[in-house]
């Protein structure tokens, strides 16, 4: 029986709460009672104790509310170097190819980004000119900086459905281009691949909540990393010497974080299987735009 003597410190409708608070005030050597009433659970104490148990319960129900600080670990799906290597592979292979005008064809003509071309129905060069380049030095860049964000791309969402979103969000990013360029426009590169999987990245980090529980400087760090990349670069030359297409760039991160939002909603598949299938849907859309660009 509850006397005058003593006072209830805790009103809850959880039955964990007063379980819990039971515990915190035994570890205090504070004696309590837990009685019920119309649904709801009371904790009382002796009116001596009240004061005390009182700021106790308080501090522990604040630390219980407040989150853990730091970065929250990720899943890795895989090592991410089975992509990169292939991407490597392509981009030397058909730029080896471009230069000596494999098959008979000219390459640069017939996969470069032309926007007149493109709005016209040439849907495959918003593809081919990912792997295209200007020159070595060209191809190089895009290739260090590619495979970088293309590993940890490959590690979060599998080699298969890694690559699958960088080669949608390069070339998603290549239409938008073509939408906002006023005049005639010419380009080619990997470049705009490169920061669709910065995007990708930057979209998946946030939505897993890795940066949830960090400060706030930390948590704008990806953001802040793109643009800075995207000033030191320049990257990208298109195909009229040396011009920089930084819309590009920007159309590639913006495309890639609208991917990344997408796929950061999907329940995202350990199996190989399906990580191959969806290797083979991005290596053979570029085999498919080329095929298309040949026989135009």
């Amino acid at each position: 029986m509850i006397t005058e003597a003593w006072v209830v410190v805790l009103k809850t409708r959880d039955q964990r709460r007063s379980t819990e608070a039971g515990l915190v005030l035994t570890a205090l050597q504070i004696e309590y009672e837990v009685t019920s009433m119309d649904g709801s659970w009371m904790v009382s104490v002796p009116a001596e104790f009240a004061p005390q148990a009182g700021v106790e319960l308080a501090e522990y129900a604040q630390e219980n509310r407040t989150p853990p600080v730091g970065a929250r670990p990720m899943a890795e799906l895989s090592n991410g170097w089975s992509g990169v290597l292939i991407y490597v592979g392509v981009l030397v292979l058909v730029a080896v190819m471009a230069r000596r005008y494999e098959f008979g064809y000219d390459w640069l003509r017939l996969g470069r980004i032309d926007s007149i071309r493109v709005l016209e129905g040439e849907w495959w060069r918003t593809l081919t000119a990912l792997t295209l380049h200007i020159d070595l030095s060209h191809l190089a860049g895009n290739i260090v900086f590619g495979a970088f964000f293309g590993l940890y791309v490959g590690r979060y969402f599998g080699p298969g459905i890694g690559w699958a979103g960088i080669v949608a969000g390069g070339a998603l990013g290549n239409a938008l281009n073509v939408l906002m360029q006023p005049a005639r426009h010419l380009s080619i590169g990997a470049s705009t691949s490169v920061f669709a999987a910065l995007g990708l990245l930057v979209a998946y980090t946030w939505q897993q909540g890795f940066w949830k529980n960090t400060p706030w400087r930390t948590r704008i760090a990806p953001v802040t990393a793109g643009i800075g990349l995207l000033a030191f670069t320049g990257t990208g030359s298109g195909v009229d010497g040396e011009n920089v297409d930084i819309l590009a760039h920007l159309m590639g991160f913006v495309a890639g974080f609208g991917v990344g939002i997408l796929m950061a909603r999907m329940q995202l598949s350990e199996g190989s299987q399906v990580q191959r299938l969806w290797g083979a849907v991005a290596f053979g859309s570029l085999v498919l735009a080329w095929l298309a660009a040949f026989s135009s």
